[in-house]
């Protein structure tokens, strides 16, 4: 079973892939565009645009997913703190010493 890790890792990697792809398409349209014009200068523009389409989409997809993702979360957190009161204050205060803690050494 796909850990969320998992999840995001294979998500970044597909979202730095296809920023990459973006780049390298508008390297080559701006390559091509330097001394042609018409038919190549067309086809390159049409690809970056294919490029960025997918990217949006891409970014959309890996957006709702760490949204979802959050809700989740939230609810887990929310449920585990009415089960668990007092050791949610615990391991608060805990929390809070160790940043006092922390504060004060500077």
């Amino acid at each position: 079973m796909a850990t969320y890790s998992d999840d995001w890792a294979r998500s970044k990697d597909r979202i730095a892939g296809q920023v990459r792809g973006l780049l390298d398409e508008a390297e080559t349209l701006l390559r091509s565009s330097a001394g042609h014009a018409g038919d190549e200068l067309a086809v390159a523009r049409e690809r970056l645009h294919d490029q960025l389409a997918r990217a949006r989409t891409i970014y959309g997809d890996a957006q709702d997913r760490a949204s979802q993702t959050y809700r989740e979360a939230s609810a887990q957190a929310d449920a585990y703190v009415h089960d668990n009161p007092w050791r949610a204050i615990g391991i608060a205060a805990a929390v809070g010493v160790v940043i006092g803690l922390l504060a004060t050494r500077r």
